[in-house]
Protein backbone atom coordinates (compact mmCIF):
# COMPACT_ATOMS: atom_id res chain seq x y z
CA UNK A 1 0.00 0.00 0.00
CA UNK A 2 1.72 3.41 -1.42
CA UNK A 3 0.91 6.47 1.31
CA UNK A 4 1.60 10.20 0.47
CA UNK A 5 2.12 12.14 3.39
CA UNK A 6 0.91 16.31 3.33
CA UNK A 7 1.65 18.18 6.39
CA UNK A 8 3.70 21.57 6.42
CA UNK A 9 5.75 20.77 9.67
CA UNK A 10 8.80 18.60 9.27
CA UNK A 11 8.71 17.09 12.24
CA UNK A 12 5.17 15.85 11.73
CA UNK A 13 6.44 14.23 8.43
CA UNK A 14 9.06 12.32 10.11
CA UNK A 15 6.92 11.40 12.79
CA UNK A 16 4.48 9.60 10.63
CA UNK A 17 6.88 8.37 8.05
CA UNK A 18 8.92 6.58 11.46
CA UNK A 19 5.61 5.51 12.62
CA UNK A 20 4.42 3.76 9.12
CA UNK A 21 7.79 2.57 8.33
CA UNK A 22 7.02 -0.75 10.92
CA UNK A 23 4.08 -1.86 8.66
CA UNK A 24 4.86 -4.68 6.24
CA UNK A 25 3.85 -3.88 2.89
CA UNK A 26 3.36 -0.27 3.19
CA UNK A 27 5.57 2.27 1.49
CA UNK A 28 5.75 6.58 1.80
CA UNK A 29 5.81 7.71 -1.74
CA UNK A 30 6.34 10.83 -1.05
CA UNK A 31 6.00 13.76 1.59
CA UNK A 32 5.00 17.56 0.56
CA UNK A 33 4.32 20.72 2.55
CA UNK A 34 1.48 22.00 0.60
CA UNK A 35 -1.56 20.33 -1.31
CA UNK A 36 -0.49 21.94 -4.66
CA UNK A 37 2.37 20.19 -5.04
CA UNK A 38 0.97 17.13 -3.52
CA UNK A 39 -1.63 16.74 -5.77
CA UNK A 40 0.55 17.79 -8.81
CA UNK A 41 2.57 14.57 -8.49
CA UNK A 42 -0.36 12.34 -7.43
CA UNK A 43 -0.65 11.14 -11.14
CA UNK A 44 2.82 10.26 -11.38
CA UNK A 45 3.02 8.64 -7.79
CA UNK A 46 -0.62 7.07 -7.76
CA UNK A 47 -0.89 6.36 -3.87
CA UNK A 48 -3.37 4.43 -2.45
CA UNK A 49 -3.90 6.61 0.86
CA UNK A 50 -3.02 10.09 1.40
CA UNK A 51 -2.37 11.44 4.94
CA UNK A 52 -3.74 15.29 4.76
CA UNK A 53 -3.32 17.93 7.76
CA UNK A 54 -5.98 19.82 7.38
CA UNK A 55 -4.29 23.03 8.18
CA UNK A 56 -2.17 23.63 5.38
CA UNK A 57 -0.74 26.59 3.61
CA UNK A 58 -2.84 27.96 0.83
CA UNK A 59 -5.29 24.96 -0.05
CA UNK A 60 -6.15 23.17 3.30
CA UNK A 61 -6.45 19.57 3.55
CA UNK A 62 -10.74 19.60 3.39
CA UNK A 63 -10.03 21.79 0.30
CA UNK A 64 -7.30 19.33 -1.49
CA UNK A 65 -9.83 16.01 -0.84
CA UNK A 66 -12.22 17.06 -3.14
CA UNK A 67 -9.57 17.44 -6.04
CA UNK A 68 -8.01 14.13 -4.69
CA UNK A 69 -10.62 11.68 -6.84
CA UNK A 70 -9.83 14.02 -10.01
CA UNK A 71 -6.04 13.56 -9.77
CA UNK A 72 -5.98 10.00 -8.70
CA UNK A 73 -9.61 8.25 -8.43
CA UNK A 74 -9.90 6.02 -5.74
CA UNK A 75 -7.45 7.23 -3.09
CA UNK A 76 -8.32 7.01 0.43
CA UNK A 77 -8.10 9.86 2.50
CA UNK A 78 -6.75 9.80 6.26
CA UNK A 79 -6.83 13.66 8.15
CA UNK A 80 -4.76 14.54 10.55
CA UNK A 81 -5.32 17.85 12.59
CA UNK A 82 -4.29 19.61 16.20
CA UNK A 83 -8.03 19.85 16.36
CA UNK A 84 -11.45 17.98 16.79
CA UNK A 85 -13.89 20.43 15.60
CA UNK A 86 -13.25 18.93 11.85
CA UNK A 87 -14.22 15.57 12.62
CA UNK A 88 -17.54 15.70 11.17
CA UNK A 89 -16.68 17.35 8.22
CA UNK A 90 -13.83 14.89 7.48
CA UNK A 91 -16.70 11.88 8.11
CA UNK A 92 -18.49 13.79 5.38
CA UNK A 93 -15.92 13.81 3.13
CA UNK A 94 -15.82 9.86 3.72
CA UNK A 95 -12.39 10.39 5.16
CA UNK A 96 -11.09 6.43 6.03
CA UNK A 97 -9.91 8.23 9.58
CA UNK A 98 -9.46 11.45 11.44
CA UNK A 99 -6.02 11.00 13.54
CA UNK A 100 -5.43 14.07 16.32
CA UNK A 101 -2.08 14.73 17.02
CA UNK A 102 0.46 14.16 18.78
CA UNK A 103 -0.02 10.51 16.79
CA UNK A 104 0.30 7.25 19.37
CA UNK A 105 1.36 4.51 17.37
CA UNK A 106 -1.79 2.05 19.12
CA UNK A 107 -4.00 4.64 17.33
CA UNK A 108 -2.59 4.81 13.69
CA UNK A 109 -2.23 0.73 14.13
CA UNK A 110 -6.38 1.28 14.09
CA UNK A 111 -6.33 3.27 11.05
CA UNK A 112 -3.74 0.75 9.34
CA UNK A 113 -6.07 -2.00 10.14
CA UNK A 114 -9.10 0.42 8.51
CA UNK A 115 -6.92 0.83 5.21
CA UNK A 116 -6.21 -2.41 5.24
CA UNK A 117 -9.79 -3.97 5.19
CA UNK A 118 -11.35 -1.80 2.84
CA UNK A 119 -8.85 -2.20 0.12
CA UNK A 120 -9.48 -6.08 0.56
CA UNK A 121 -13.51 -5.44 0.28
CA UNK A 122 -12.91 -3.16 -2.47
CA UNK A 123 -14.05 -4.84 -6.27
CA UNK A 124 -13.12 -4.52 -8.84
CA UNK A 125 -15.03 -3.13 -11.30
CA UNK A 126 -16.31 -4.96 -14.47
CA UNK A 127 -15.59 -3.52 -17.59
CA UNK A 128 -18.62 -2.41 -19.54
CA UNK A 129 -19.39 -2.99 -23.62
CA UNK A 130 -21.84 -0.06 -23.94
CA UNK A 131 -22.00 3.16 -22.28
CA UNK A 132 -24.08 3.95 -18.89
CA UNK A 133 -27.16 6.37 -19.35
CA UNK A 134 -28.42 9.40 -17.19
CA UNK A 135 -31.88 9.81 -17.15
CA UNK A 136 -33.82 13.09 -16.76
CA UNK A 137 -37.46 12.67 -18.01
CA UNK A 138 -39.84 11.73 -14.93
CA UNK A 139 -36.51 11.65 -12.16
CA UNK A 140 -33.07 12.23 -12.39
CA UNK A 141 -31.62 8.24 -12.56
CA UNK A 142 -28.51 6.50 -13.18
CA UNK A 143 -28.44 3.16 -15.36
CA UNK A 144 -25.62 0.66 -15.78
CA UNK A 145 -24.72 -0.80 -18.95
CA UNK A 146 -27.39 -3.57 -19.09
CA UNK A 147 -29.22 -2.55 -15.43
CA UNK A 148 -32.39 -0.93 -14.48
CA UNK A 149 -32.48 2.75 -13.64
CA UNK A 150 -31.80 3.43 -10.02
CA UNK A 151 -32.31 6.52 -8.47
CA UNK A 152 -28.86 7.80 -6.66
CA UNK A 153 -28.23 8.06 -2.56
CA UNK A 154 -27.45 11.96 -2.79
CA UNK A 155 -26.00 12.98 0.99
CA UNK A 156 -28.11 16.20 0.42
CA UNK A 157 -30.99 17.84 -1.30
CA UNK A 158 -28.31 20.64 -2.47
CA UNK A 159 -25.98 17.70 -3.87
CA UNK A 160 -28.27 16.85 -5.88
CA UNK A 161 -28.75 19.95 -7.21
CA UNK A 162 -25.57 20.61 -7.61
CA UNK A 163 -25.10 17.96 -10.04
CA UNK A 164 -27.70 18.36 -11.86
CA UNK A 165 -26.94 21.62 -12.52
CA UNK A 166 -23.58 20.43 -13.96
CA UNK A 167 -25.45 18.26 -15.85
CA UNK A 168 -27.52 20.70 -17.05
CA UNK A 169 -24.42 22.75 -18.32
CA UNK A 170 -22.56 19.87 -19.20
CA UNK A 171 -19.32 20.56 -21.41
CA UNK A 172 -18.90 24.26 -20.19
CA UNK A 173 -17.27 25.33 -17.40
CA UNK A 174 -19.44 26.39 -14.30
CA UNK A 175 -17.91 29.06 -12.66
CA UNK A 176 -17.12 28.36 -8.51
CA UNK A 177 -18.57 31.72 -7.25
CA UNK A 178 -21.85 30.73 -9.36
CA UNK A 179 -22.40 28.04 -7.91
CA UNK A 180 -21.79 29.02 -4.40
CA UNK A 181 -24.45 32.48 -5.20
CA UNK A 182 -26.92 29.47 -6.45
CA UNK A 183 -26.59 27.05 -3.24
CA UNK A 184 -24.96 28.73 -1.14
CA UNK A 185 -26.28 32.51 -0.59
CA UNK A 186 -26.66 32.45 2.99
CA UNK A 187 -23.25 31.28 3.97
CA UNK A 188 -20.10 33.52 4.39
CA UNK A 189 -17.78 32.46 1.35
CA UNK A 190 -15.59 29.89 3.58
CA UNK A 191 -18.16 28.09 4.58
CA UNK A 192 -19.20 27.95 1.21
CA UNK A 193 -16.82 27.07 -0.37
CA UNK A 194 -16.42 24.53 2.05
CA UNK A 195 -19.71 22.69 1.67
CA UNK A 196 -18.77 22.93 -2.35
CA UNK A 197 -15.22 21.23 -2.15
CA UNK A 198 -17.53 18.25 0.32
CA UNK A 199 -20.87 18.39 -2.28
CA UNK A 200 -18.25 18.00 -5.43
CA UNK A 201 -16.75 14.95 -3.67
CA UNK A 202 -19.86 13.48 -2.59
CA UNK A 203 -20.87 13.29 -6.25
CA UNK A 204 -17.48 12.10 -7.81
CA UNK A 205 -17.87 8.96 -4.93
CA UNK A 206 -21.69 8.56 -6.16
CA UNK A 207 -20.97 8.63 -9.81
CA UNK A 208 -18.26 5.85 -9.22
CA UNK A 209 -20.25 3.26 -7.01
CA UNK A 210 -22.97 3.52 -9.81
CA UNK A 211 -20.71 3.20 -12.30
CA UNK A 212 -21.23 6.58 -14.40
CA UNK A 213 -18.57 7.26 -16.47
CA UNK A 214 -19.10 11.34 -16.31
CA UNK A 215 -16.03 12.76 -14.61
CA UNK A 216 -15.96 16.89 -12.97
CA UNK A 217 -12.84 18.41 -14.21
CA UNK A 218 -11.46 21.08 -11.81
CA UNK A 219 -10.47 24.10 -14.01
CA UNK A 220 -8.02 25.66 -11.81
CA UNK A 221 -7.52 28.46 -14.14
CA UNK A 222 -10.70 29.72 -14.57
CA UNK A 223 -12.17 28.57 -11.02
CA UNK A 224 -14.63 26.55 -12.15
CA UNK A 225 -15.73 22.80 -13.18
CA UNK A 226 -16.41 20.83 -16.26
CA UNK A 227 -18.87 17.79 -16.26
CA UNK A 228 -17.63 15.50 -18.93
CA UNK A 229 -20.33 13.45 -20.38
CA UNK A 230 -18.73 12.56 -23.58
CA UNK A 231 -18.63 8.44 -22.27
CA UNK A 232 -22.13 8.52 -21.45
CA UNK A 233 -25.88 8.68 -22.83
CA UNK A 234 -28.13 11.16 -21.92
CA UNK A 235 -32.08 10.56 -22.59
CA UNK A 236 -32.93 13.82 -23.08
CA UNK A 237 -29.98 14.59 -25.88
CA UNK A 238 -31.26 11.14 -27.18
CA UNK A 239 -34.53 12.11 -27.52
CA UNK A 240 -33.87 15.53 -29.01
CA UNK A 241 -31.30 13.75 -31.63
CA UNK A 242 -33.45 11.39 -32.49
CA UNK A 243 -36.59 14.18 -33.18
CA UNK A 244 -34.94 16.19 -35.41
CA UNK A 245 -34.75 13.89 -38.32
CA UNK A 246 -38.01 12.78 -37.86
CA UNK A 247 -39.89 15.92 -37.66
CA UNK A 248 -38.39 16.86 -40.54
CA UNK A 249 -40.03 13.54 -42.78
CA UNK A 250 -43.68 13.32 -44.05
CA UNK A 251 -45.68 11.60 -40.74
CA UNK A 252 -47.12 8.62 -43.62
CA UNK A 253 -43.41 7.26 -43.45
CA UNK A 254 -42.50 8.49 -39.65
CA UNK A 255 -45.36 8.12 -37.61
CA UNK A 256 -44.20 5.28 -35.84
CA UNK A 257 -40.74 6.71 -35.06
CA UNK A 258 -42.22 9.73 -33.61
CA UNK A 259 -44.52 7.80 -31.85
CA UNK A 260 -41.96 6.04 -30.58
CA UNK A 261 -39.90 9.06 -29.53
CA UNK A 262 -43.03 11.02 -27.59
CA UNK A 263 -43.17 7.57 -25.87
CA UNK A 264 -39.39 8.11 -24.31
CA UNK A 265 -41.02 11.21 -23.20
CA UNK A 266 -41.49 10.01 -19.59
CA UNK A 267 -42.57 12.84 -17.79
CA UNK A 268 -40.57 16.39 -17.18
CA UNK A 269 -37.43 17.25 -17.19
CA UNK A 270 -35.62 16.83 -13.87
CA UNK A 271 -39.34 17.81 -11.38
CA UNK A 272 -37.42 17.15 -8.55
CA UNK A 273 -34.70 20.29 -8.93
CA UNK A 274 -36.56 23.08 -7.42
CA UNK A 275 -34.88 25.69 -8.81
CA UNK A 276 -35.96 28.39 -11.29
CA UNK A 277 -33.17 27.82 -13.90
CA UNK A 278 -34.55 24.69 -14.60
CA UNK A 279 -37.70 25.69 -15.15
CA UNK A 280 -37.39 27.15 -18.32
CA UNK A 281 -35.52 23.87 -19.73
CA UNK A 282 -38.78 21.73 -18.49
CA UNK A 283 -41.12 24.44 -20.01
CA UNK A 284 -38.78 24.20 -23.42
CA UNK A 285 -38.85 20.54 -23.47
CA UNK A 286 -42.60 20.10 -22.58
CA UNK A 287 -43.60 22.44 -25.51
CA UNK A 288 -41.28 20.36 -28.00
CA UNK A 289 -43.08 17.27 -26.80
CA UNK A 290 -46.66 18.41 -26.99
CA UNK A 291 -46.39 19.97 -30.25
CA UNK A 292 -44.92 16.79 -32.25
CA UNK A 293 -47.90 15.08 -30.07
CA UNK A 294 -50.41 16.99 -31.35
CA UNK A 295 -48.90 16.97 -34.90
CA UNK A 296 -49.18 13.05 -34.98
CA UNK A 297 -52.36 13.20 -33.12
CA UNK A 298 -53.95 15.58 -35.62
CA UNK A 299 -52.72 13.14 -38.76
CA UNK A 300 -53.80 9.79 -37.00
CA UNK A 301 -57.41 11.79 -37.09
CA UNK A 302 -56.82 12.60 -40.76
CA UNK A 303 -55.76 9.11 -41.06
CA UNK A 304 -58.96 7.54 -39.85
CA UNK A 305 -56.50 5.77 -37.28
CA UNK A 306 -59.26 5.94 -34.92
CA UNK A 307 -57.24 4.48 -31.89
CA UNK A 308 -54.02 5.63 -31.93
CA UNK A 309 -55.67 8.75 -32.08
CA UNK A 310 -57.34 8.12 -29.30
CA UNK A 311 -54.12 7.42 -27.21
CA UNK A 312 -52.15 10.08 -28.64
CA UNK A 313 -54.94 12.58 -27.00
CA UNK A 314 -54.91 10.79 -23.64
CA UNK A 315 -51.21 11.33 -23.69
CA UNK A 316 -51.53 15.03 -24.59
CA UNK A 317 -54.26 15.88 -21.67
CA UNK A 318 -52.25 14.10 -18.91
CA UNK A 319 -49.48 16.26 -19.86
CA UNK A 320 -51.49 19.39 -20.91
CA UNK A 321 -55.28 19.18 -18.83
CA UNK A 322 -56.06 22.62 -19.44
CA UNK A 323 -56.23 22.59 -23.50
CA UNK A 324 -59.72 22.83 -23.94
CA UNK A 325 -59.10 22.31 -28.03
CA UNK A 326 -57.53 18.18 -27.13
CA UNK A 327 -60.32 18.28 -24.45
CA UNK A 328 -62.86 18.56 -27.38
CA UNK A 329 -60.74 16.44 -29.75
CA UNK A 330 -60.97 13.43 -27.18
CA UNK A 331 -64.51 14.05 -26.22
CA UNK A 332 -65.16 13.92 -30.07
CA UNK A 333 -63.35 10.89 -30.78
CA UNK A 334 -64.77 8.86 -27.65
CA UNK A 335 -68.57 9.67 -28.89
CA UNK A 336 -67.18 8.68 -32.65
CA UNK A 337 -66.11 5.73 -31.42
CA UNK A 338 -69.14 4.88 -29.18
CA UNK A 339 -67.34 5.49 -25.61
CA UNK A 340 -69.94 7.65 -25.19
CA UNK A 341 -69.84 7.43 -21.28
CA UNK A 342 -66.18 8.50 -21.30
CA UNK A 343 -66.64 11.31 -23.33
CA UNK A 344 -68.87 12.45 -20.30
CA UNK A 345 -66.28 11.55 -17.64
CA UNK A 346 -64.03 13.45 -19.32
CA UNK A 347 -66.27 16.72 -19.57
CA UNK A 348 -67.03 16.52 -16.10
CA UNK A 349 -63.22 16.51 -15.41
CA UNK A 350 -62.80 19.78 -17.33
CA UNK A 351 -65.35 21.20 -15.86
CA UNK A 352 -63.99 20.13 -12.33
CA UNK A 353 -60.62 21.06 -13.20
CA UNK A 354 -61.63 24.56 -14.40
CA UNK A 355 -63.97 25.61 -11.91
CA UNK A 356 -62.19 24.27 -8.88
CA UNK A 357 -58.62 25.38 -9.77
CA UNK A 358 -58.34 27.98 -12.50
CA UNK A 359 -62.24 29.51 -11.20
CA UNK A 360 -63.01 30.04 -14.54
CA UNK A 361 -66.05 27.96 -16.97
CA UNK A 362 -64.98 26.11 -19.81
CA UNK A 363 -65.70 27.39 -23.29
CA UNK A 364 -68.78 28.17 -24.73
CA UNK A 365 -67.65 25.97 -27.82
CA UNK A 366 -66.96 23.08 -25.43
CA UNK A 367 -70.23 23.62 -23.16
CA UNK A 368 -72.46 24.03 -26.41
CA UNK A 369 -71.17 20.60 -28.21
CA UNK A 370 -71.37 19.20 -24.97
CA UNK A 371 -75.27 19.88 -24.68
CA UNK A 372 -75.70 19.21 -28.11
CA UNK A 373 -74.33 15.57 -27.74
CA UNK A 374 -76.04 15.15 -25.01
CA UNK A 375 -79.36 15.68 -27.05
CA UNK A 376 -78.39 13.91 -30.12
CA UNK A 377 -76.50 11.05 -28.04
CA UNK A 378 -78.71 10.02 -24.97
CA UNK A 379 -76.61 7.42 -23.36
CA UNK A 380 -74.34 10.66 -22.39
CA UNK A 381 -76.48 11.83 -20.41
CA UNK A 382 -77.40 8.37 -18.68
Amino acid sequence: MKIMLVDNETLVLNQIRRMLSGYPGISVVGSFGNAHEAIMRMPDLQPDVVFFDIHLPGLSGIQAAELVQEACPGTDIVFVTAYSEYAVQAFELNAVDYLLKPLHQARLDQTIKRLMQKRMNKQEDVPSTAPSRILCFRSLRFQRSGGSPEIPKWRTVKTQALFAYLLHQRGNIVLKETLLELLWPELEVKKAANQLYTSIYHIRQCLKQMGIDAPIQNMTIREGYILDTSRIRIDVDEWENGLRPVSRLNLTDSHSELRRLLSLYEGDYLPEIGYGWVEDERERLRKLWYLNARSLARFYEKAMMQEEALAMYERIQDVDPYNEEDGLALMKLYTASGRHKEAEKHYHKLNHLFSNELRIGLADKLVDWFEHAKKKLPPLAQ
